[in-house]
């Protein structure tokens, strides 16, 4: 994959996880639950990277799709960073260019995933 194209897409994933982590803080500082002061609390102390861990025990619909997306996203930074990122974590072939275009974040080829979801 071209220097250019794992550049322009890790900004991209790094722009998502700072709006996610935005859109996270402020759902939970919205709810008037004791239990969400807790998290906050334990989120404002944590690495981003056990936010995923920390949002479990409180997966309500509107936190469950974010934890999952920031882990996707977080695991793909991490990809890079190994530089095996592009590559399916099934088959450990090259995930077509136009999939990670639409999401950088994907982790499987086109056939892998039409197995999944066949």
């Amino acid at each position: 994959m071209p220097k250019a194209m794992t550049t322009m897409l890790r900004a991209q994933m790094l722009e998502e996880i700072q709006q996610l982590r935005l859109q996270i803080v402020q759902y939970i500082q919205q709810e008037h639950q004791p239990e969400f002061g807790n998290l906050s609390l334990k989120l404002a102390q944590s690495p981003l990277s056990h936010w995923p861990e920390l949002l479990q025990q409180w997966l309500t619909p509107e936190l469950k799709n974010k934890a999952m997306r920031l882990e996707a996203l977080l695991a793909a930074i991490s990809l890079m960073d190994m530089g095996l990122y592009g590559l399916c974590c099934d088959c450990e072939q090259r995930i077509e260019r136009e999939l990670l275009l639409r999401d950088p974040a994907r982790q499987r080829c086109q056939h892998c995933s039409a197995k999944i979801y066949a």
